[in-house]
């Protein structure tokens, strides 16, 4: 009922609007970038992968434009980008997840090796905008875990005329696993739904809304090979050609859509729930349907932790994936099915699919750098429209790679 109420509050809030002068907001992100060490882990990375608390995540049943820049790599798990925290601004670097739904950076509080890694942490005593909420939470990921204190602080998107989110609820972290050693991020910026949320309090983007610093509670996401833009407030329809397909969420803590059906060469899957996830890097899939996808993939061979590889010069003779949802198909093509090499020496590329312990699929950011996406919270919706490739933001390796 609460969840009922919730979103039928944020539609009121739509709808009683449209007098109001447009608020939209683009953000710049960039990559999250590790090691060849690091990639045999990538899907236990706590932001590529998230188990929340109690080991559920994916496993269940059921005003102003304002935008930022996303950039990553071959062995990017995810985007981050800037925000600030209190008053004056402390500047951080934190990755925009919609797999989640805290806020959190490290507190200068935190003593141990992991948080002493980082540059940059939060000072709760500079600020004269924070609040103590006098409260404590732990947020629980599939190799790690944090461990921080519940506050309320004045947060920021973007440098000139910010986005200026008021009292927001976050968690300055006072414990941190090793799971975060030597990551350009300094936290996370939870996109998901309120359910989700170990905090127990509003996500950002939602109190963006409520607040009223954006025209629309609709955020979308354009994502390429080495950049990408966040619009909290509205779409840009510049970055998409075609028209949005939307989809209806199934769930009031995940991203999620129920698939029709989805298809690759001869294989048809029946029913699939799909989990729309920017802290992803592959579109990871339960190990029995990644199995017999790559049966289809020539060449495919495991890595041993659930992902796969096969030789580049293969590409071209893979079939579209095809996610047929209520509004229509939504089809990957070949080129979209794969990450370059980490070396150029090497002639085999990571396969786009993976297969973990999941009953859900995940479509993380090998499916949305094909797709300009578009989270609607108000109508709780999700609208996909092919998006238009920008040539600053392309890979050079991968255009080597297609062209033989």
């Amino acid at each position: 009922m609460k969840s009922i109420l919730f979103f039928g509050l944020l539609l009121s809030i739509t709808c009683a609007s449209p007098t109001q002068p447009k608020k939209q907001f683009k953000i710049g992100l960039k990559k999250v970038t590790y090691s060849k060490e690091d990639l045999s882990a990538l899907q236990g990375r706590p932001v590529s992968y998230l188990v929340k608390q109690d080991q559920k995540a994916y496993n269940h049943g059921s005003g102003k434009s304002h935008g930022q820049s996303l950039r990553e790599t071959n062995e990017t798990t995810g985007y981050y980008g800037e925000i600030s925290i209190g008053t004056p601004p402390q500047p951080f670097q934190v990755v925009f997840d919609t797999g989640s739904a805290d806020l959190w950076v490290i507190s200068s509080d935190c003593r141990n090796a992991v948080c002493q890694s980082h540059p940059t942490a939060y000072d709760a005593d500079r600020s004269s905008t924070f609040e103590d909420e006098e409260a404590y939470t732990q947020i629980e990921y599939g190799t790690g875990s944090v461990y921080g204190q519940l506050g309320r602080d004045q947060v920021q998107l973007g440098s000139s005329e910010p986005l200026t989110i008021d009292h927001q609820a976050f968690i300055h972290i006072l414990s941190l696993s090793r799971d975060f050693v030597g990551t350009p991020f300094q936290g996370i910026f939870g996109l998901g739904l309120p359910r989700i949320a170990s905090s127990e309090q509003d996500p950002p983007v939602i109190s963006m809304v409520l607040q009223g610093v954006i025209d629309q509670p609709v955020f979308a996401i354009y994502s390429q090979h080495e950049a990408g833009e966040i619009d909290f407030g509205g779409i840009d329809s510049d970055r998409f050609v075609g028209q949005l397909r939307f989809v209806d969420v199934i769930d009031h803590g995940y991203w999620m859509i129920q698939l029709v059906g989805a298809q690759f060469d001869d294989l048809y899957y029946p029913k699939r729930k799909a989990i729309v996830d920017s802290g992803s890097t592959l579109i990871i899939m339960p190990k029995k349907d990644a199995e017999i996808y790559h049966r289809r993939v020539p060449g495919a061979v495991k890595n041993g932790d659930g992902t796969w590889s096969f030789p580049c010069q293969n590409i071209q003779l893979l079939e579209p994936l095809i996610l047929h949802t209520q509004n229509g198909p939504l089809v990957l093509p070949p080129e979209a099915l794969f990450l370059t090499p980490m070396y150029p020496t090497s002639r085999m590329c990571l396969s786009g699919v993976s297969g973990q312990k999941v009953q859900s699929w995940v479509l993380g950011d090998v499916f949305l750098k094909h797709f300009y996406t578009v989270f609607d919270i108000g109508r709780r919706q999700i609208g996909f429209a092919v998006a238009r490739q920008d040539v600053s933001m392309m890979d050079p390796n991968y255009e080597t790679i297609l062209s033989g």
